[in-house]
């Protein structure tokens, strides 16, 4: 199912403030939908919920149960709209029960003195072999993006390195745009996993990204670079941070995740 297949997928169903979406299962991962479609699924209420929000600044997301694919059910509310600034919540539902929820800080631009410019950057350039999709053993939404390894180990080859640095780009034709951007964003596998010597199983808990500055809609082809890091991790939570840069390689926001490693 291709990735605007699944935005266009994204209904009103009845009630104000109620969605549904349909979701094939290659955009699994294990047992769940992959954490980035909730988000973007999310998003993309919101955007239907209020059409003239300003641009998304903020998105934090609490991933609660598995959700199966299929018929996807969404709940939204605005929480607060202010004079430049919005939040709105989005609940991913099976069932009666929350199974992702997530709170979108959306802002207008206004004047300040503050002003502090991302360190500069050259374009990503990616060479190299893709990792090639492998059904029964990458995750099923892996399909649908490319990555090629730059720094750092493969998932689950014993890695000394705790951080990874990824080109990654979108497969399906057409466009990334704020929506799409959210899905790549979370489409590299945690750098924890390359730290395993054997396939062992992973969840993120919780994600908060933030952008830093606002793209217009970008050629799919054209390939982006994710630099993900292990601030800390123990007790089973590897706690990772990590820098989304754009195609022009300026930063374009920042992700930070509690992952549960089951290994």
């Amino acid at each position: 199912m291709h990735i605007d297949e699944l935005l266009a997928s994204v209904l009103a169903d009845g009630e104000a403030g109620r969605f549904s979406a349909e979701v094939s299962d290659d955009w699994a991962q294990g047992r769940t939908l992959f954490g980035g479609v909730q988000a973007m699924l999310a998003v993309r209420a919101m955007r239907l919920m209020v059409p003239e929000a300003p641009p998304l600044w903020s998105l934090q997301s609490t991933f609660v149960a598995p959700i199966e694919p299929g018929r996807v059910r969404l709940q939204v509310q605005v929480l607060r709209q202010g004079r430049s600034a919005m939040q709105l919540e989005a609940r991913l539902l099976d069932g009666a029960q929350t199974a992702m929820v997530a709170v979108g800080v959306f802002g207008e631009a206004r004047e300040s003195t503050v002003r502090v410019d991302a360190p500069q950057g050259q374009p990503v350039a990616s060479e190299g072999a893709e990792l090639p999709f492998m059904p029964g053993i990458t995750p099923n939404f892996t399909q649908h993006y490319a990555y090629r390894w730059a720094e750092g180990g493969l998932p689950f080859s014993g890695s000394r390195e705790p951080g990874t640095r990824i080109h990654l780009r979108q497969r399906d034709a057409g466009f990334v745009d704020e929506a799409h951007l959210v899905a790549l964003a979370d489409s590299i596998p945690p750098p924890a996993l390359s730290l395993l010597d054997k396939p062992t199983p992973a969840s993120t808990l919780s994600w908060s990204l933030e952008f830093v500055r606002h793209l217009p809609p970008q050629p799919a082809e054209q390939w982006w670079r994710m630099d993900a890091g292990i601030v800390a991790a123990r007790d089973g939570y590897s706690s990772q941070d990590a820098h989304l840069f754009g195609p022009d390689g300026q930063l374009v926001a920042l992700s930070r995740q509690v992952v549960a490693v089951f290994g």
